[in-house]
């Protein structure tokens, strides 16, 4: 048994062990914080000074966009620039970095040239971390290993109130650049307008595309700032580091002054049987095409017609053969025929008159002789002409309509909510907005009223538009109804009305409902049914373009207004007219964001300056 001495000094050598062990785990804890927070610090150290370093950098390449512009730009003959000292032996030179191509397409022949295609180089930096940062088409750009990309100072792309100012800058100079960067001026040659390389080139556009296309590391950047600078459409190929920005000159025919058209070599129009009429035009006779005005009257065409206010400014206008040697007797054209290739009226007897004149390119068919023999206006006359107008295919502005519409509509809550019209007892009505369908479809006997009262409507239908036997469609208010169509469902016709169908309005005021299609639309109107016509107020504006295959058909069918499409017949079984509105006229076809002008003006030119050292 021990004694209280014996515990008490047993006590004491513990306290004498505990003292130095508790220094020691004190001393660990300090070694081990201090380490951390050396390691920590040395952490944030090198990611400032990375930091530091990037942005010494992003200033000197945005010094060197700047003096870089004077000397390209003529404005100075060299100019010097200090890069930064960290890692300045880091740039370098890239002669073959990246290209820009810029192309003008006329869309009316289908023509697409070559207004230049320049490698750009660029001037790099390359940090540690693989993050480069680099000057390029006169611009200022960094990207990280991931190629993702961001513009540090914009290039030297300006497009403003429709005039697209390009003056590229190429680099070429030394693979390698010390501390200091000398710029100095090499060539200049102005491409657009420029007359001697091509007498294209030359302002303002017409009926145009202009595509601006960049192969970069950055093409990235290089796109988002084609989106946020341009009204165009952007397309990236990220496979191959490309991306092209496309910005359309205006279309210049957007006036249907003649009854139907195709304005291109791609579409010719033929009657293969008689005309017809409206059964309640007492005052009427049957004819081809003639002419009305719904400007400033409620009053439609029958009634014009009982009142003899009818006119002959029916004309058909073709750039293929116009063939009426398949028509009737007694039922005339009341307007002009003009082909850009051959006018083809058969002869002898039983064959339509023309009350107006007669122009052919290539050939007035069997003879000159035989197509005056058909003129019944005393002052008509029979003459060769050099060709007709052409007008551009219209897919981009279609396209645009129906991507925009299928994103932001207002189908919600109307009976368009599914994205087809729902019809309750037969009948439906949309009111002012936006509307996207699959497909629109009036069924035998129903009704769909649009509305226009407190404004207009658009239909954008990605597939057909179809109307059964007796189906209406009825425009009410001052307002305009536009109805882009697709046509990508497969169906044969894209737009079809049947017997007794109807797209209508008070007083036939073919201005307040416009169809639009790509260059293939087609169209058939009528059911086949010359007692029971199908009745169409309105325009078909489907330019073709030069290869389109578009076609309206009227087989039993009577059209108010006016069409613009590639081949258009009327075929025996249904017969068929088309009374142009004069009201038209003075009419733009395309809305105004469809006819927004995106370029009217080029000024493009290359711009090559060196970049080596002191």
């Amino acid at each position: 048994m021990r004694s209280p001495i014996d515990s008490e000094d047993g006590q004491r050598r513990q306290r004498a062990q505990s003292a130095p062990l508790g220094v020691a785990l004190m001393l660990a804890v300090m070694i081990v914080a201090t380490t951390a927070v050396v390691a920590l610090s040395a952490g944030a150290i090198t990611s400032t000074q990375s930091e530091l370093g990037t942005e010494r950098t992003q200033k000197a390449m945005t010094e060197l966009d700047s003096r870089t512009a004077l000397v390209a730009l003529g404005q100075s003959g060299v100019q010097q620039v200090s890069l930064s000292e960290r890692g300045s032996q880091q740039y370098r030179v890239e002669e073959g970095a990246g290209w820009m191509n810029l192309s003008y397409e006329n869309t009316t022949t289908g023509t697409q040239t070559t207004i230049y295609n320049e490698t750009m180089g660029a001037v790099v930096y390359e940090s540690e971390n693989d993050r480069t940062i680099a000057y390029q088409g006169g611009g200022v750009w960094q990207s990280d290993r991931g190629d993702r990309s961001v513009m540090i100072s914009p290039p030297e792309f300006h497009y403003r109130n429709a005039t697209l100012t390009l003056p590229l800058v190429t680099v070429q100079g030394e693979s390698s650049l010390d501390g200091r960067a000398v710029v100095t001026h090499n060539n200049t040659t102005r491409y657009f307008p420029n007359k001697k390389l091509n007498t294209q080139f030359q302002n303002p556009l017409n009926n145009g595309r202009v595509t601006v296309t960049v192969r970069s590391r950055y093409y990235r950047a290089w796109g988002a700032f084609f989106e946020t600078r341009t009204d165009g459409d952007v397309e990236y190929e990220h496979a191959n580091n490309v991306v092209t920005a496309e910005l359309v000159a205006p279309v210049d025919k957007q006036r249907l002054t003649s009854a139907t058209s195709s304005l291109s070599a791609s579409g010719g129009f033929t009657v293969n049987g008689g005309a017809t009429r409206n059964d309640t035009c007492g005052a009427a006779a049957d004819v081809y095409t003639d002419s009305y005005n719904s400007s400033g009257t409620t009053n439609d065409y029958c009634t014009q017609a009982d009142n003899g206010n009818l006119g002959d400014d029916g004309d058909v206008v073709y750039g293929q053969n116009i063939d009426i040697s398949g028509g009737a007797a007694g039922e005339d054209f009341n307007g002009d025929l003009v082909s850009g290739r051959s006018v083809i009226v058969g002869s002898g007897s039983g064959k339509p008159d023309v009350d107006g004149n007669i122009s052919y390119t290539d050939n007035c068919s069997p003879s000159v002789s035989d197509c005056q023999s058909r003129i019944v206006d005393p002052d008509g006359s029979v003459k060769q002409i050099s060709g007709v107008d052409q007008a551009a295919a219209i897919n981009g502005i279609v396209r645009d309509r129906l991507e925009t519409a299928a994103s932001d509509n207002d189908n919600a809550g109307t009976p368009a909510d599914g994205e087809n019209i729902d019809y309750t007892s037969g009948t439906a009505e949309l009111e002012d907005g936006t509307y996207y369908l699959t497909d629109l479809t009036v069924a035998s006997g129903d009704t769909l009223t649009l509305d226009t009262t407190s404004g207009d409507i658009v239909l954008a239908v990605q597939e057909n538009v179809e109307l059964g036997d007796g189906a209406t469609i009825e425009v009410e208010g001052p307002g305009t109804v536009s109805l882009y169509v697709g046509g990508t469902g497969g169906h044969t016709d894209h737009i079809f009305l049947d017997d007794d169908a109807a797209v209508t309005n008070l007083g036939d005021d073919a201005p307040q409902f416009r169809a639009y299609g790509r260059d293939n639309l087609t169209v058939t109107i009528g059911g086949g049914s010359s007692s029971h016509p199908a009745k169409y107020v309105g325009v078909i504006y489907a330019p073709p373009g030069v290869t389109g295959t578009g076609s309206v058909t009227i087989d039993g069918g009577l059209v108010y207004g006016g069409i613009l499409t590639g081949q258009t017949t009327i075929e025996n079984s249904g017969k068929g007219g088309i009374h142009y509105d004069e009201a038209l006229r003075t009419r733009n076809i395309l809305s105004r964001d469809d006819s927004v002008v995106k370029v009217t003006y080029i000024h493009a030119s290359v711009n090559q300056v060196n970049v080596t050292s002191t």
